[in-house]
């Protein structure tokens, strides 16, 4: 990240992401602002869907099942996705068991089956906010 973006001109390019987030406003009029945040939480390896497991409300209890018959079919060699794809198939699991089954993430956030007040969640809110330049004023 610091390498591609200092070579078109950016500066003060932190080595690792904060866990806030990174943004960016360059003097340069030429340069658009610019974030970067990676999945999930700017600390740990991951993608979104690891991002997405921080959703699923404190206490589900479908969650734990979930990873368990996970944990069975890894066992027992019946997977069919790469174990790096684990967080994937808990998560499309977990959203198959709900109300509406398989309901898409972005869907499921709207519909609050996943939960947007989870800390890392808004951590990210701002992070967004910040990026954006939204303020209540703005966003209203």
């Amino acid at each position: 990240m610091k390498h591609k973006l200092s070579s078109i001109g950016y500066r003060d390019i932190p080595q690792s992401p904060p866990p806030e987030g990174w943004v960016c406003t360059p003097s340069d009029p030429y340069l658009p602002r610019v974030g970067v945040w990676l999945m999930p939480n700017n600390q740990l390896p991951g993608m979104l869907e690891d991002f997405v497991a921080y959703l699923i409300p404190p206490g589900d209890t479908l969650h734990p099942k979930a990873e368990a018959i996970l944990q069975e079919l890894e066992q027992a060699g019946l997977h069919r996705y790469t174990l790096i794809h684990h967080p994937k198939a808990l998560i499309h699991t977990w959203l198959a068991w709900q109300k509406t089954p398989a309901m898409p993430m972005g869907q499921a956030i709207t519909a609050q089956v996943l939960s947007c007040d989870s800390p890392i969640a808004l951590i990210f809110i701002e992070w967004l906010k910040h990026l954006f330049e939204l303020t209540a004023r703005s966003a209203g």
